[in-house]
């Protein structure tokens, strides 16, 4: 019993990790905004953003690191689903690393 719970929490994890790694939102014109794209990429596809949020992020480990550059580009978009969605993309250092949607409908 407790090694079927152990693959079962295993499963889920990696269901978890996969779902998370395929962030993407297509549009209703069918082009993609996934992540990896960059900023200048998401700016051409969907267009000027709602909102727009730079945030500065520096550790120090002593080792002198690099700080990262956080931007996050609130959109008001029309998906391949039908109806309007709110789409939070966030990039770092120019790259996208997350995309979160969300259809106003279920808001």
């Amino acid at each position: 019993m407790r090694l079927l719970k152990i693959l079962v929490a295993m499963a889920l994890l990696t269901t978890a990790l996969f779902a998370h790694a395929n962030d993407s939102f297509r549009l209703a014109n069918g082009k993609l905004i996934q992540d990896g794209q960059s900023k200048q990429e998401v700016l051409y596809i969907a267009g000027d953003p709602v909102n727009q949020e730079v945030e500065t992020i520096a550790v120090d480990d002593g080792a002198g690191g690099n700080p990262v550059k956080r931007e996050i580009l609130t959109y008001r978009l029309r998906s391949s689903l039908g109806g309007m969605s709110l789409v939070v993309v966030t990039i770092e250092n120019n790259t996208v690393v997350a995309i979160e949607s969300r259809q106003e409908s279920r808001l």
